[in-house]
Parts: structure tokens; sequence; C-alpha cells
């Protein structure tokens, strides 16, 4: 296990680089921790269960985070884990550094526990909530997105494609903060995609395959620190995730634009549209509008009409635009409204298939 910070380390047990007045402090990078330990990186606070009600208090990361760099094959590392011990309700790490417009990134297993407590990891305010989150949840076999804000619940939506062997190998779960887009990913594949506005109340306007789509009640802040949690669930015995170590974590601010390329899907389907069989009318996944600037590619054997509709907050799609398609010509179509999400729509006059079927949002 690693031990404490000693000098020259800052009264709160953190090396630092001083420029001026102001103490400069890394991000998250696994050379830093192997250099200085996860003290380095990360604070850390309990919530601990006491009679009549529960006691928060300041703690030290690495007697929870246990961590070597001796390891039984590459990149398998001796002891890799975080415990939360029996009596603690929230055992939570939080980065010293803080990330605009941040990606998070972790290449990890994650733990078959039935009952258990929750696990959030990605991007919170240090102040819970107040600044806003855009983070993963897992619990009992289900990985759900958050986003939002103070000021409402956050936005909540289960993600699909958590492969079956979550708990047996490692995949990469990575969350992507634009100014005003979040984005998803396990295994590099698009899983949720979250409008960032100031709207009211959250909406989730499609929960499923093949990535989830919402909007959030109130904005999160553009910069935000990074969280490491095991929080809930029974407090009467130790609870152990396996195989997290510094070397798979990876955070790093990212672009106020995104820069994401897609396959068109058919609505609520893993199917793609491009290489589909089409004789009746097909409707393309939600792309998002607001904030980005989606260009639309399509191209069929057969002729249509192609329409474009936009999400209203009242839950319609309404039809902005609507072009002629010539069959074998591909059509190029740059999304010139603001809204929260946009869909395309064909009509074929007979039947044909679709030989192009993408997008770039950027």
């Amino acid at each position: 296990m690693a031990s404490p910070p000693g000098p020259p380390y800052s009264a709160e047990g953190v090396k630092v680089r001083v420029m001026g007045e102001r103490a400069i402090y890394p991000g998250i990078r696994f050379g830093y921790a192997l250099e200085e330990g996860v003290e380095g990186l990360f604070y850390c606070w309990v919530r601990e269960v006491v009679r009549g009600g529960e006691r928060f208090r300041r703690d030290v990361p690495w007697r929870y985070w246990r961590v070597s760099w001796d390891e039984d094959a590459y990149t398998e590392f001796r002891e890799a884990r975080l415990v939360r011990p029996p009596g603690l309700n929230t055992l939570s790490l939080r980065s010293r550094a803080v990330f605009r417009y941040g990606v998070f990134q972790l290449l990890a297993r994650l733990p078959r526990w039935s009952g258990g407590p929750m696990l959030w990891f990605g991007f919170e305010a240090e102040d819970l909530f107040g600044g806003g989150v855009v983070h993963f949840m897992f619990r009992d076999g289900e990985l759900r997105a958050f986003a939002g804000a103070w000021g409402a619940e956050p936005l909540s939506m289960r993600l699909p494609g958590l492969p079956g062997d979550y708990h047996s190998r490692r995949h990469t779960y990575t969350v992507k903060v634009h100014s005003g887009l979040a984005l998803w990913f396990i295994d590099s594949s698009l899983r949720g995609v979250a409008v960032l506005v100031d709207s009211g109340d959250p909406v989730v306007v499609w929960e499923g395959p093949p990535y989830s789509v919402g909007i959030t009640p109130v904005r999160p802040a553009s910069s935000l620190g990074v969280l490491i949690d095991i929080d809930g669930g029974p407090v009467d015995r130790e609870w152990v995730w396996d195989d997290i170590h510094p070397w798979q974590v990876r955070v790093m601010e990212g672009d106020p634009r995104p820069s994401l390329a897609v396959k068109l899907h058919r609505y609520g389907s893993e199917e793609h549209l491009e290489g589909a069989e089409v004789g009746e009318p097909v409707i393309a996944h939600p792309l998002p509008a607001m904030g980005a600037r989606p260009t639309i590619v399509f191209k069929a054997s057969v002729s249509g009409v192609v329409r474009f509709e936009a999400l209203t907050l009242a839950g319609s799609w309404e039809e902005i635009d609507e072009v002629e398609l010539k069959a074998g010509e591909p059509l190029y179509y740059e999304v010139g409204v603001s809204a929260p999400f946009i869909r395309l729509a064909f009509e074929p006059r007979g039947s044909g298939r679709i030989k192009v079927a993408e997008a770039y949002v950027s």
C-alpha cells in the first residue's frame, strides 16, 4: 500500500509547483501518480455512519485506493483496488485539478455486486452538484449517464451496450464534455448524448439502442473536477472494486466544439441505415443540433424525398426542410437551425438500398 506524503508537500498533502502566488496542480497523469502517489492527484472525504445519522470527514486517498506498481502481467498490477470499509456510507475521491471541456476515460472491470453500492465516475463539481455533473453511475449491472447542475434533478439515462463480460474483462468508459454537448462511449461506441442547456426539466428523448438521448435541466459548468465514488448500499460489510489503478485512468482537457462522425442508425435500433434495403419510409436516430452544426451525407439506389425534422421541448418532431433525392446521387445537407436534436426521414419511391448514411457533428 502507498504511504502518506511527506515534505515538500503543501498543507493539503500534495506536492505543488508555485508560480507567483498560485499553486499549480497537475492533471490526471499516470507518471505523476507513479512519482507522487494517488494523494498527489486526489483528495478524499468520507461519510461515516454514526449514532443518529452520519458524519462527514476528510481523509486520505491512499488509505482506500490501494495500488502497487508490481505487475503479474503487462498492466495487470499486483494490487489495484478501491476499498470501502464497513461503517462508511460514502467513499469519495475528488481530483485536485479541474478540466475545461474535459475528456475522462476509464479502462477497467466493473464489479458484479448484487444489491451493492453505486459506483460514480466521471466529472462532478466539488460542491456536490452546485456546479454540475457529467458522469457515469453503475449499479447492479446497469450503467447510467447523469448530466446537469444545481436547481433541479440532473438528467439520468440508462446507457445501452454494456458488455456482458463487464466484470471479467476490461472495457473502456469515456465521457466527453463540450460547450453544449456531452457524449458517453463504451469501447469507442457512442452510447449516450445529452444537450447541455438550461431547459427547466430533464428530458429523456430516447433511452436504449443505439444510444440514449436527453436534454439537461440546468447546464453544468464548463470546468469540472473528477470523481471516483463508492456510495450507498449496505454499510455492514466491506466493498472492494478490484482492477482500478491510476494507469487505467486518463483525464485531459478537451475542446469546446465536438468532432463527431457517426453512421446513421434506424431509430431505436442498432441497425445502420447504410446497406439497408428499403421500400417503406425509414427514420434515422436523432443527432444533436444545439451548439453544433451537423452535416448529413445520404445516398440511395432509389429516388425519394428526404425530410429533416427538429425536436421541440414539447416533445414533437417538426419538419424543417424537404429535399428531393435522386437515385445514385449523394445528398450533402448542413443543418442550419438551432434545435436540441434533428433527425432524417427518407420516403423512397419504390424499393432500393441505402448506399451512404452518415453525419459529422462539429
